[in-house]
């Protein structure tokens, strides 16, 4: 059966959720639409697969790293020419190697920097580079063509999307917006995605339990749910959802 999303209710939903985050929040958090199916997914490891959102989720003054396979002046030099923006700093796996060899070293990386992306050819070889913190931390590289003609197209496109990475389990969480943007803006972001995540994700429709939304810190509010048809569902006050 499609997944139907009963609009008017899902922007209640978003619109409890900001409004608990800003009595209670006290910094920015990542808005996760959390994806829990049917049949257990057993993929491993992939490479990420790329969601477009309207707006995208990353706020003015994220600091990026750019991965690649080798000769990182290169693109050192390309990115300086073409005036390229949103790129912050650039890596070649020998450099990363050398300049950030121990775990202590690695958080130190995240800490500097909010967003890594990668040429797509060297994604499965950073989990070793990188250390399983990364992934664990949600913080993996984000897949890029570093041969497209327009990178600069190409960097904000991966700017202004999120990505989902099945592993091993049945719940999945996708960054879909942050505390620091507004629920108009969260939920444009959930409404321009969810198809293509449902599409994507093995047994697509028939395969969703349930879609809902949550901070790092707060109860899930849910959006759509399989077994109890969520479009009968009233939320009778904002107060009562959380």
């Amino acid at each position: 059966m499609p997944v139907k999303i009963n609009e008017s209710k899902a922007r209640k939903a978003f619109k409890a959720l900001y409004k608990h985050e800003s009595a209670t929040a006290e910094k920015e958090e990542d808005i996760w639409l959390m994806v829990s199916t049917y049949k257990k997914i057993t993929l491993t490891q992939g490479r990420p697969t790329r969601i477009v959102l309207k707006h995208g989720c990353q706020t003015p003054g994220v600091h990026r790293v750019l991965f690649t396979k080798n000769a990182q002046q290169k693109y050192k030099d390309m990115i300086k020419e073409k005036k390229i923006k949103g790129v912050h700093k650039v890596l070649d796996i020998k450099h990363i190697k050398k300049l950030y060899p121990t775990p202590q070293s690695k958080q130190a990386l995240m800490d500097e920097y909010d967003m890594f992306i990668a040429g797509k050819n060297i994604i499965q070889d950073l989990h070793k580079v990188l250390g399983k913190d990364v992934y664990k931390k949600r913080r993996e590289p984000i897949p890029i063509d570093l041969n497209k003609p327009d990178l600069q197209k190409e960097i904000l496109r991966a700017a202004k999307s999120t990505y989902m990475n099945f592993h091993t389990g049945s719940c999945y969480a996708i960054r879909i917006a942050s505390t620091a943007q507004d629920d108009k803006i969260a939920f444009e972001n959930f409404m321009s995605a969810y198809e293509k995540i449902i599409s994507v994700t093995p047994g697509q429709d028939n395969n969703i339990r349930s879609l809902q939304i949550k901070t790092g810190n707060s109860t899930s509010l849910p959006l759509y749910d399989a077994q109890t048809d969520f479009e009968r569902d009233e939320y009778k006050s904002d107060e009562e959802v959380i």
